[in-house]
């Protein structure tokens, strides 16, 4: 007896090491619903709810914090395929941190403080491994150079972490685009040529978040039971700019993996570049983006919005992957195009928008 429950444990061992990475990855997008399941069923008193205001897209009290599942995953998958210390230490720390922000009420300077330090802890590091890669460099390497656009990538890290919290204001937007970020990036880069071993476990890494994100779906889509919050957003952010500087080889990567988030991008810059010119508190909640707008002044359904930001996202982001081998005109010739649509775009609804307000607020005026 006993020695059948020991090779039926032997077994069992055999069985799980034998198929690791698939049970990686239905455990991550289990975890992914299973956090966004218990965050939507605990009972939250009042202060613990997301309380619908004037700058609200939604209308019913909702819980916040079911992105607890994602980073609950990331952790599992970043332990399991031995992602640097680092890098795991400085996600859980700028998450965690956002996580305490989604109930009780922290400082925009404390916020940006750890994101900064968070960024140091995963950044540096990896400076020895990121300058043996960016010697293969379309341009060449020069230290000169790498240095002069380390600063870039400082911001690009806080930037990204902060545009993807932005973008998380409609049902369903951050948890697609994060199915097709993590995946077109995870997919891409574990079927090219492997530098090292590394690669190939970050490629993983991405691939596990994109199936986290899958499993807190549908608990935010169509109808949202729970908020991702941001624990999951601000997490989702950084890590997704974690892994496109340390999975890129060059500098021309790296605008093509950062691509693959290019609504968020551009809908996040050209609406700060419209607040600026309105000279508003950049700090201040508002209802500005092109997806808040769409959403809350010309009453289209979250999900149809956010279905075609993510058809937007992986078109874009399938054409600059079939850009890239034909060199940098060709990407920045295709981005740029891609840009000025979205923009011509923008300014449309805006211009809409705006005459619908006047015309509105013309009524009231009358009314009175």
């Amino acid at each position: 007896m006993m020695n059948d429950l020991t090779s039926l444990f032997v077994r069992m061992v055999e069985l799980v090491a034998q198929y690791r990475i698939p049970l990686l990855f239905l455990s991550c997008a289990a975890l992914g619903a299973a956090g966004a399941w218990l965050m939507a069923g605990m009972v939250f008193r009042e202060s613990l709810l997301d309380i619908p205001n004037e700058r609200s897209s939604h209308t019913i009290p909702t819980p916040r914090g079911g992105g607890v599942g994602i980073l609950a995953a990331f952790i599992m998958a970043g332990l399991t395929l031995r992602i640097p210390t680092t890098f795991l230490f400085a996600a859980i720390l700028i998450s965690a941190v956002s996580f305490f922000g989604d109930y009780f009420r922290i400082s925009i300077k404390f916020r940006l403080v750890v994101q900064c330090i968070s960024t140091c802890i995963l950044l540096f590091p990896m400076l020895p491994r990121m300058a043996a890669l960016y010697a293969l460099s379309n341009f060449g390497f020069s230290p000169f150079i790498f240095f002069l656009i380390l600063p870039l990538i400082f911001i690009f890290l806080i930037g990204t972490a902060n545009f993807y919290n932005f973008m998380d204001g409609i049902n369903g937007i951050a948890g697609l685009s994060g199915v097709i970020g993590f995946g077109l990036l995870g997919v891409y880069t574990l079927y090219r040529p492997a530098t090292d071993a590394l690669q190939t476990s970050l490629s993983l890494l991405s691939v596990c978040v994109s199936l986290a994100c899958l499993g807190y779906l549908p608990f935010n889509m169509p109808r949202a039971r729970v908020f991702m919050g941001d624990v999951g957003s601000i997490l989702l952010g950084f890590v997704f700019a974690g892994l496109v500087v340390t999975l890129s080889r060059n500098y021309l990567e790296m605008v093509c993996f950062a691509a693959l988030l290019f609504p968020f991008y551009a809908d996040a810059l050209t609406t700060l570049v419209v607040r600026i010119q309105n000279r508003e508190n950049l700090t201040r909640s508002h209802r500005r983006h092109l997806y808040q707008l769409l959403v809350n002044e010309f009453g289209i359904a979250h999900g149809k919005i956010s279905t075609a930001y993510g058809a937007a996202q992986l078109a874009v982001g399938a054409g600059v992957l079939i850009a890239y081998p034909w060199g940098v005109r060709t990407v920045l010739i295709f981005l740029t195009m891609c840009f000025i649509g979205f923009t011509l775009l923008t300014v449309h609804v805006r211009k809409i928008a705006n005459k619908q307000e006047t015309s509105s607020s013309t009524a009231r005026k009358t009314r009175t």
